[in-house]
């Protein structure tokens, strides 16, 4: 298989995975419930079901830069060039997570998020000084980061570090709400562990892409196999790794619903085994039906916005924030989303799911075409600040 066959299986996933980002976000947006679609005492299987399916975009986002970090690697085939590639691209990112992408939330400063973009930022950053290490050696590292973290005890760390440097911990492992001052909150959701270690984890799985594609989807069906025996495993038994314990329920729905409850902030083991597992299933059959020459035309559009996941991103949030003011205004008089309230809703107010779901479908069907006409100018164009975007 030529070498850039190989990205095919990436940029698909990646696209589908982008997409299923902008449904958890047009929900934020467009239908704000006054419970969290989460919480087992309130939800319904739809609710539940919707805000679960966006769960795997952040794990397989980064893993697959992990994967992308290697395969850049192995083109350049200089140490040096990729430490200096992820030092500026992961500075970049946190650039734009702290500037851009904060004020499209919100379209102000009020709060400040340390989100997913900050996460890949600066697990490119502890990538870079990883890359000199033997692959051995980051694999292991990476799989007992992953296994491990949970039995950190948070509060512990926190009380050792004091009170001057707690919020460092909370960035590097318990998610919270940190106040620097009166005017601005920093929420803290992506703790970098161990989020820098799916990352690294992922670099390593690149070498797969070094050996034949016959070979290559056996082990990544074999791997992702394994992750989901062991996910449900783990759950099902409350041995480790999940905070959100599952319980026995009285309906097949709901038992359901707390065996795939688990926790993101931070991403627990049974979180990642749950999602990097049918990720990997997933990307092992797209290995599969290409190998085998089956032709995925009807993916092509998935493709065309995992080739230009930034510029995705960039462009879906504002998008979606503005569209959903607009129609709020136009509706209620006032607009309604994951800032505002309950208490401060309009009485006329329901959240519709379906509205959720078709604005979703709108907005990506709109973002696509600008998608698809920024991907041919990277073709056409050589130019080293277009791979920054």
């Amino acid at each position: 298989m030529a070498k850039t066959d190989r990205l095919y299986s990436l940029d698909i996933l990646r696209g589908f995975i982008i997409v299923l980002m902008a449904l958890d976000h047009t929900r934020r947006y467009w239908a704000e419930t006054p419970f969290s679609p989460t919480d087992l005492d309130q939800t319904t299987l739809a609710w539940f079901l919707t805000r679960w399916v966006t769960h795997f975009c952040a794990p397989l986002f980064i893993f697959l830069t992990g994967i992308g970090a290697y395969l850049y690697a192995d083109k350049v085939r200089s140490t040096t060039k990729v430490r200096n590639y992820l030092l500026s691209r992961g500075l970049w990112l946190i650039f734009l997570e702290l500037t851009v992408i904060n004020f499209s939330w919100q379209f102000g400063y009020d709060v400040v998020f340390l989100q997913v973009i900050w996460a890949i930022g600066w697990s490119m950053i502890i990538l870079a000084a990883l890359i000199y290490l033997p692959l051995t050696w980051i694999c292991i590292m990476s799989i007992v980061v992953i296994g491990a973290h949970n039995a950190l005890p948070d509060q512990t760390i926190i009380n050792w570090f004091g009170q001057d440097f707690a919020w460092l911990w909370h960035i590097l492992h318990s998610p919270t709400t940190l106040t620097f001052s009166t005017q601005v909150d920093v929420l803290a959701l992506y703790p970098l562990i161990p989020w820098f270690s799916v990352m690294s984890l992922g670099y390593c799985c690149g070498y797969l892409f070094q050996l034949s594609a016959q070979y290559r989807y056996k082990v990544f069906a074999l791997f992702g196999t394994f992750a989901v025996v062991l996910f449900v495993l783990l759950k099902l038994g409350n041995i480790y790794g999940e905070p959100n314990l599952f319980t026995p329920e009285a309906s097949f729905a709901e038992s359901v619903m707390s065996l795939l409850n688990n926790s993101k902030y931070p991403p627990s083991l049974v979180y990642l085994l749950m999602t990097l597992g049918p990720g990997l299933l997933i990307l092992a059959c797209l290995e599969y039906l290409q190998n085998r020459g089956f032709k995925l035309t009807l993916l092509d559009g998935f493709k065309i916005l995992g080739g230009v996941p930034l510029f995705y991103y960039l462009l879906h949030i504002p998008a979606i924030n503005l569209s959903a003011q607009a129609y709020s205004w136009l509706v209620y008089g006032q607009t309604i989303h994951f800032f505002s309230t309950p208490e401060e809703w309009p009485s006329r107010y329901e959240p519709s799911l379906i509205l959720a779901y078709i604005a979703w479908l709108g907005i990506t069907l709109a973002l696509y075409v600008p998608c698809k006409h920024y991907l041919a100018i990277k073709r056409t164009h050589h130019s080293p600040l277009l791979k920054y975007l």
